[in-house]
């Protein structure tokens, strides 16, 4: 149902009070099966399976959302006498014959017997029935009315008459951070996000983040409403659940349900693509191929001058590997990254063009000393050359030695 109010606050103030009074009782009860000539083929079988209708218990008046996982540990809490008594009792030991009705299977009809006849077991069935309403936020969706603004750069937007409930809709950075998100329903309200990351880890090709690529969808109360968002980091990772679960698999003994969330159309921009992957050797050609990015003439051009390639080797992965301007903050996808006007690696390119830009500019012959040179003598002194001539001799001797 949709209730509407005035204002946002008196909604607000709504959703946080009424939970308590909105709580629903179902009448749980424990009988003793009795078989019936109009039982499914799976009830049959599973009567046939326990030797006779003498060892099963019947359980009416559930909740619709009761799972059979959830319905055995609350009336046999694991790690208690009940569960020494009784169990160990797996999802096997149950079926569900209709949306209020399970049927467990005990180890023998004395069990079942006894089971009638606990108080503790009947008190913690009736828990399993005391459910409280979910409340949700209901908002009108924004959609795309036009641009405006100096050079239409902003975009409009108005209401429309679709309603967003809480959920419907992945966090808008869980979508948007991962290549594919995956939409599951169905869940038991002890699922948690690492019961989910155990579960799709063979389908990742990296540790999953536990937090970041999951998200579970909550009540105003907190609560569990059963659905959740997995998001996927590669392309064909989410092709895999597909293919091997076709849309439905079973997650902490709850039957769930798949469906993969479809793109929204981009009014202008795009949606960034999966995280990039490179091989070894493009992140050693990124690490140490600083050339690339200048022309191999200035290169020949400073060498003539007496300036090694390998002195600019050294200088160059100097700067590049202890600077973490250019590891992470250059380097980063598109949608990730402090800079966002710049392309990815630019950064790095930039500074090795404007080293040997600069350096060029400061090397000094004796056809050109430069400004910087002659400043040193006296307007009507004459500028001596022989520096040139011993640095010249210089780097020959140099050069003998093999240095």
């Amino acid at each position: 149902a949709f209730v509407g109010f005035a204002t946002k606050l008196e909604a607000k103030t709504a959703m946080l009070s009424c939970v308590s009074s909105l709580a629903v009782t179902h009448p749980v009860k424990i009988e003793k099966y009795e078989g019936k000539s109009d039982a499914s083929d799976a009830e049959k079988a599973f009567v046939e399976a326990a030797s006779g209708p003498e060892s099963i218990l019947k359980v009416t008046g559930l909740p619709v959302e009761t799972t059979p996982v959830e319905l055995l540990q609350s009336m046999f809490p694991p790690g208690t006498r009940l569960d020494a008594m009784f169990g160990p009792l797996t999802k096997e030991d149950s079926i569900r014959v209709s949306p209020t009705t399970i049927l467990i299977h005990l180890a023998s009809a004395d069990l079942v017997s006894k089971a009638l006849k606990s108080t503790n077991i009947a008190n913690n069935a009736a828990v399993v029935g005391k459910r409280s309403a979910q409340v949700l936020r209901a908002k009108r969706e924004r959609v795309f009315d036009g641009w405006t603004g100096p050079n239409r750069r902003f975009g409009k937007s108005k209401l429309s008459s679709r309603l967003f409930v809480t959920g419907d809709v992945p966090p808008e950075e869980l979508f948007l951070s991962h290549h594919n998100v995956l939409h599951i329903s169905g869940l038991p309200s002890t699922v948690t996000l690492t019961d989910l990351a155990t579960f799709f880890q063979p389908f990742s090709a990296d540790r999953r983040d536990i937090r970041g690529s999951g998200h579970i969808v909550r009540c105003s109360q907190g609560t569990p409403t059963g659905t959740a968002y997995i998001g996927f980091e590669l392309p064909g990772e989410i092709d895999q659940v597909k293919e091997l679960y076709n849309g439905k698999a079973t997650i902490c003994g709850a039957d769930v349900t798949f469906r993969p969330v479809r793109d929204k159309l981009l009014r202008r921009g795009r949606r960034e693509g999966a995280r990039p992957e490179r091989s070894l050797e493009e992140l050693n050609d990124d690490l140490n191929n600083w050339e690339r990015h200048v022309d191999p003439k200035d290169i020949e051009e400073l060498e003539k001058l007496g300036v090694e390639k390998s002195i600019l080797d050294e200088i160059m992965l100097t700067m590049r590997h202890h600077n973490r301007s250019f590891a992470a903050v250059d380097q980063a996808m598109p949608g990730e990254r402090l800079h966002e006007q710049r392309r990815v690696g630019q950064h790095y390119q930039d500074v090795v063009r404007k080293y040997i830009k600069t350096l060029k500019e400061c090397v000094a012959t004796k056809e050109k000393p430069g400004m910087l040179y002659e400043a040193m003598f006296a307007p009507d002194q004459e500028v001596d050359m022989g520096v040139f001539d011993y640095e010249e001799e210089r780097i020959k001797a140099l050069r003998k030695k093999g240095m």
